[in-house]
């Protein structure tokens, strides 16, 4: 079944309308075409004659007046005006900074602390991450800062165990010197790692947003 939209004059005037478009954002040229083929399909029957199709083509009026009412460009060589972000990904890039600095400079608490309430403000001012990757830059980044603390702690308390004692051939015997790795050892190397790849992942995926401006 032939529709009226697929009527040749109508084909014409969808095509000029789609060329007067560029004129418009693109998801406002979207919507007036859908418009326009809406109304038509509404208007002409099946298999219109020349003389129908003309009528309501007059009625709706050239294409490039209907751009033009619906706010289009100047006419003239452009492409589809996006709308395109300004703002700028100094926060953002500043609070990937401060948060990791933060991170590497664990063992200066002054520093650290300043770079972590620093990071975190930029990181809940920043404008060019949604809420979604601020609330993970937060749990990743932020969290992450005070892992090394919590390590450089259980460390210390390893080397202050049991001290090694001497038997009975004077042999220095240590506890724990042919354990080997055991399953906590293990799962806790496998949860670094998979923190780790998860951290730089993060600061990975932030910075491609922050590169990204916003529509």
């Amino acid at each position: 079944m032939t529709t009226g939209q697929e009527h040749p004059l109508a084909q014409d005037y969808l095509e000029r309308l789609h060329a007067e478009t560029v004129r418009l954002r693109v998801d406002e040229g979207r919507e007036l075409e859908a418009q326009i083929q809406e109304h038509l399909t509404e208007a002409l029957p099946d298999k219109p004659n020349d003389a129908s199709v003309r009528q309501v083509l007059d009625r709706l009026g050239e294409p490039a007046l209907l751009v033009d009412a619906a706010g289009g460009a100047p006419p003239g060589p452009g492409r589809r005006i996006e709308p395109v972000d300004q703002t700028s990904p100094a926060r953002e890039i500043g609070a990937l900074l401060a948060l990791v600095a933060a991170a590497v400079l664990f063992w200066l608490p002054v520093i650290n602390i300043l770079l972590w309430v620093g990071g975190l403000i930029l990181l809940i001012l920043a404008q060019r991450w949604t809420l979604t990757e601020k609330v993970w830059g937060f749990l990743v980044l932020g969290l992450s800062v005070w892992f090394p603390i919590l390590g450089a702690g259980m460390a210390f308390l390893v080397v202050e165990g049991p001290a090694c004692t001497t038997d009975e051939a004077g042999a220095s015997v240590c506890p724990g010197d042919e354990r080997g790795l055991t399953t906590m050892d293990i799962l806790f190397i496998s949860a670094a790692v998979l923190w780790l790849a998860i951290y730089i992942w993060t600061i990975v995926r932030l910075a491609r947003s922050a590169a990204r401006p916003r529509q």
